[in-house]
């Protein structure tokens, strides 16, 4: 007799006695217990002691229309959605890759669901074995992640911490797009728990390490929005081989460190890899030389604005009070030059002159715009200002063009230079008089004078004396000048290393990688704040000049000032006979417009740009 005529006959014999089961499938009159025919033992005492046996078989299948046609297989179970239960859960599910690309059902990893009890493992030992049933990974298994899991440890990361549990991420397909969301979703994924300090602490590793790689550039712009430009966490830890550094199989490990760089940084020498990824600069004993480096730096910065806002509020008090006190007692300081003589134009900048300055300050604030986002990583206008540029490249391209013209911009005042202290070459007989040329009034090279000028001018400052009188050049201007030279060697050559570090590797170790980051960073602010600030001050904002002192722009200042503010040169060209041949025209309408226009804006600009920087260096 066939096992179907067997089940048909006990079918029917029970219909004849009509007796009540707990099962819940009806054929007639009659209800029929499942465990009748699924007699397993998963359907029935397993069932009964798991988590969804309070609700029956009818919970999860949906009731047969025909005991009969279900009996002959001609209608089978079908399964109600487990999202009847579990709905958020559901809509979570199905925008997961599993769902999406591999059409798994629930089923496929709760696999046992007939006999399925509450969780008596852990939940992450639990997790990991259940998804290297698809998944068999060696390296995690042995990594410090996995290791680490399988000892007990609830801290480390488990699969599903990393990849999600019913959310594990469907990414587009296209590379670009992949690369973003990817590296975005792992990093956010790390940071979670490597940004915990209580964490940290509990488990033995630095609670800061996402801080202080958050203040490197790969870092910085991740935080901006676009990490597929910089290396993320898994770039140099990788997924899975997550293993300390002195393991040998360790992607940083010092024997594998170089291999591990150059998947970015290709033909690089092998001593690129001493850059230190998560520096903390203020650590003095593991980290001697950029500790040495930022406190250098920071000093710089503390002691050159200590000085200079201090010159530059005396000075104002002085020079305000002074014209109050003038214009109260009604007294306006003459000169002994006529109105025609006084109102006479002097040529003070040549054309060249002018147009490198022009060039100087679109290449000033090119490398302003587009390197303090990154600095100011955190504030919300570096993110504005990033995305108006079409992104961090985008923004990294326009700082080396303007980088490449306050180079050239250097360049050529470089070689004015050597021509002004060697007009006539460089032999032997075509050097003489080159000390008095560079030490003579015309240069801009400190001397003695300028010494004697600066302890008048403070001594001026406290009403102890008077004005100094100044030849073609203050010692302000000479520092302004200077500052140039100096400043270029610093961030100039540290941002070409940090520009092209693969090949700047064969020349020296990747720390200085990192002290190129701290010289860079730290000379930017220094002049930035500079020029809006002291620089501003002396060449436009002082009460006698303000709003602005176009003389930049036109190349020209009337006699009389010149007998005011330069009255050695006044006097030295008077004496050499000079005055007539720097006697120009009243500059053009035109060029007045273009001079105030430009000058106005670039001014401004730079006072907003400086209030952003203060507001966000001491409140960001």
């Amino acid at each position: 007799m066939t096992v179907l005529k067997r089940k048909g006959l006990f079918l029917f014999f029970m219909l004849l006695i009509n007796s009540f089961f707990i099962g819940d499938m009806s054929y007639g009159m009659t209800k029929v217990a499942c465990t009748d025919c699924h007699r397993e033992r998963r359907f029935t005492t397993l069932f009964r002691e798991s988590v969804h046996g309070n609700i029956g078989c009818t919970g999860c299948h949906e009731p047969i229309k025909s005991l009969d046609r279900h009996i002959r297989k001609k209608e089978g179970l079908r399964l109600i959605s487990c999202g009847k239960c579990h709905g958020e859960i559901e809509k979570v599910y199905n925008n997961s890759f599993h769902y999406l690309y591999e059409d798994f059902r629930c089923y496929d990893c709760h696999y046992e669901i007939h006999g399925l009890k509450p969780q008596k493992e852990q939940i992450k030992i639990a997790i990991a074995k259940n998804c290297i049933r698809c998944h068999p990974n060696e390296e995690y298994a042995a990594s410090g992640h996995g290791a680490s899991v399988m000892k007990g440890n609830k801290d480390s990361a488990t699969c599903s911490d990393c990849h999600g549990l019913h959310d594990t991420k469907a990414y587009h397909t296209s590379t670009d797009k992949y690369i973003l969301e990817a590296r975005e979703f792992y990093n956010k994924a790390c940071k979670s728990c490597h940004s915990n300090y209580e964490m940290m602490r509990r488990n033995n590793l630095s609670p800061d390490t996402v801080k202080y790689y958050e203040e490197t550039y790969h870092g910085k712009v991740q935080d901006l929005g676009y990490p597929t430009s910089v290396a993320g966490c898994a770039d140099c830890h990788t997924t899975h081989n997550i293993l300390p550094k002195e393991h040998p199989d360790s992607t940083i490990n010092p024997k594998n460190l170089a291999k591990n760089c150059e998947r970015c940084h290709p033909k690089i020498h092998p001593r690129f890899a001493e850059y230190k990824a998560h520096p903390d600069y203020r650590d003095r004993k593991k980290y001697p030389i950029l500790y040495a480096s930022f406190v250098f730096m920071v000093g710089l910065l503390l002691i050159t604005f200590a000085f200079y806002w201090t010159h530059t509020l005396l000075w104002w008090r002085k020079v305000y009070w002074e014209k109050h006190r003038l214009e109260a007692l009604g007294i306006k300081l003459e000169t002994p030059l006529n109105h025609q003589e006084a109102n006479q134009e002097i040529k003070r900048f040549s054309i060249q002159d002018r147009v490198m300055h022009v060039f100087l300050v679109i290449s000033f604030f090119g490398l302003v715009i587009t390197g303090f986002p990154i600095k100011y990583h955190n504030a919300p206008w570096a993110k504005v200002l990033i995305k108006a540029m079409g992104g961090a490249h985008n923004a990294g391209l326009y700082h080396r063009i303007a980088a490449l013209i306050l180079i050239a911009l250097f360049l050529i005042t470089l070689w004015r230079c050597i021509k002004f202290v060697f007009p006539n070459g460089f032999e032997k007989k075509n050097r003489e008089g080159w000390k008095e040329r560079l030490f003579g009034p015309d240069s801009l090279m400190p001397n003695k004078k300028d010494w004697q000028q600066f302890k008048a001018m403070v001594k001026w400052f406290f009403n102890k004396g008077d004005y100094p009188h100044f030849d073609r050049w203050t010692y302000w201007e000479k520092f302004d000048f200077l500052a140039v030279f100096w400043g270029m060697f610093i961030i100039g050559g540290s941002g070409i290393t940090l520009w092209a570090p693969e090949l700047a590797s064969y020349i020296y170790p990747g720390w200085v990688f990192n002290i190129a980051s701290i010289f860079h960073s730290e000379e930017a602010l220094l002049a930035a704040l500079f020029i809006f600030t002291v620089h501003f001050f002396n060449t436009h904002l002082i009460p006698t000049k303000f709003p602005m002192d176009p003389i930049i722009f036109t190349g020209r200042y009337k006699l009389e000032e010149m007998w005011k503010n330069r009255r050695l040169e006044y006097e030295r060209l008077l004496k050499e006979g000079r005055i007539e041949t720097l006697k120009v025209k009243h500059p053009s309408i035109s060029l007045k417009i273009i001079s105030s226009m430009f000058g106005h804006a670039s001014l401004w600009l730079g006072l907003i740009f400086t209030l952003v920087l203060l507001w966000t260096f001491f409140f960001g």
